[in-house]
């Protein structure tokens, strides 16, 4: 009986195909730093889910990110030409501490459109207290899990991310 290509050539399509919408809803970000310790420290790598913001509309975005969500958030760029030395993180990952309308300790309510997110190491974290409440503009992923677990031989050095 001869064997049939479609079977070998079917499988191969259908990995290729989940292969190719995984990379699109969900993507794989390796922290830098110890802003979010314990929760996750230098080293480990997450999984996160992507937020189509420009696709979904603003109330489906807010019934994925609530308040303790830990989220992606895109940086804007630095000023000034870009050169391998001056190459910085493109995203920072903290925790979502307030929605719109909600107030903040030592601030005014988060205006509309926008999430407050705070660093669970706050000594040596940037967030909201420094950069103010972000757009949803700039939330790209929901972190999912950590997939793998960086060095832990530095895990009482803080850093500052």
């Amino acid at each position: 009986m001869p064997m049939s290509l479609a079977g070998p050539a079917a499988v191969v399509l259908t990995v290729g195909v989940l292969a190719l919408v995984l990379r699109r809803c969900c993507v794989l970000l390796d922290v830098s730093g110890g802003s979010m310790r314990p929760a996750f420290a230098d080293g480990d790598r997450l999984l996160a889910a992507r937020l189509p913001v420009r696709l979904v509309h603003v109330m489906s975005l807010m019934r994925v990110v609530r308040r303790g969500t830990v989220v992606a958030i895109r940086l804007k760029p630095a000023p000034g030409p870009r050169t391998a030395d001056s190459a910085s993180p493109t995203c920072m990952i903290k925790r979502v501490a307030a929605l719109p309308g909600q107030a903040v300790p030592g601030a005014e309510r988060v205006p509309a459109g926008h999430v407050y997110v705070l660093g669970d190491h706050r000594a040596t974290s940037w967030d909201s207290r420094h950069a103010g409440p972000i757009p949803y503009e700039r939330l790209t992923a929901v972190i999912v899990c950590r997939v793998r677990r960086g060095d832990t031989s530095t895990a009482g050095l803080p850093t500052g991310t």
